[in-house]
């Protein structure tokens, strides 16, 4: 009778893991959530560099911030001809309906960076539509869902727990395969509470185009 019920048991199992299966869509981003994150840039599979930061993304009134702290080497930030003492300091990014500002809060430089014409507006929750289903991945002992999109430059993968938690993004770009690109989020920071406007707030300062601005795509 053991044997019996045991084997009832494992048809149970194997029937309610064979109805689960894969997620039946993409993910849709919500329209406001905040999280902290740690980067990694990578040349083939050597570290070149690391970072930690925040994003704080508020779809719903077209803005968002990305925090990086001393040493960053994001694209975004650097190389945007600004008079710095330290183009790899704090750096944060503005993204709102005018277009993406570049923000060096330690030596208060700032510049834009680029407009919406140029894409720099602020990423849409629908942005992984059509994106292909890569299966479960093991993130920092979370297990993760995982899809992939063909971007405009870059080949993007974005994780995520079944409840909705951001685990990981990871990009390599088409034009340096060799670089890959990854930021894996903590995910008990993840919060959905509304955002404080002032977050948002580019200084009033900022009010000059980048000697550099950003190339557009």
């Amino acid at each position: 009778m053991a044997n019996i019920a045991l084997m009832c048991l494992l048809a149970v199992v194997s029937q309610t893991a064979s109805l689960s299966g894969p997620p039946a869509q993409p993910p849709l981003w919500p329209q406001t959530f905040s999280v902290t994150f740690q980067e990694e840039r990578h040349i083939s599979v050597v570290p070149v560099n690391q970072n930690v930061g925040a994003w704080h993304y508020d779809f719903a009134n077209s803005r968002a911030r990305f925090d990086y702290s001393q040493g960053q080497a994001d694209s975004f930030c650097t190389g945007r001809g600004l008079t710095l003492k330290d183009e790899h300091g704090d750096c944060q990014l503005f993204f709102s309906t005018l277009g993406l500002y570049v923000h060096y809060p330690r030596e208060q430089q700032c510049c834009r960076a680029c407009g919406p014409a140029q894409y720099c507006s602020v990423i849409k929750p629908t942005w992984l539509a059509g994106a292909t289903y890569l299966g479960e991945e093991n993130i920092n002992g979370t297990t993760c869902h995982g899809w992939e999109k063909q971007g405009a430059v870059a080949t993007d993968r974005w994780y995520q727990t079944e409840d909705g938690k951001p685990c990981q993004y990871w990009e390599k770009l088409q034009f340096v395969p060799h670089i890959t690109h990854v930021i894996t989020f903590n995910t008990s920071s993840y919060q959905l509470n509304p955002i404080p406007a002032s977050v948002f707030d580019v200084p009033k300062y900022c009010n000059s185009t980048c000697p550099i601005p950003y190339p557009p795509h």
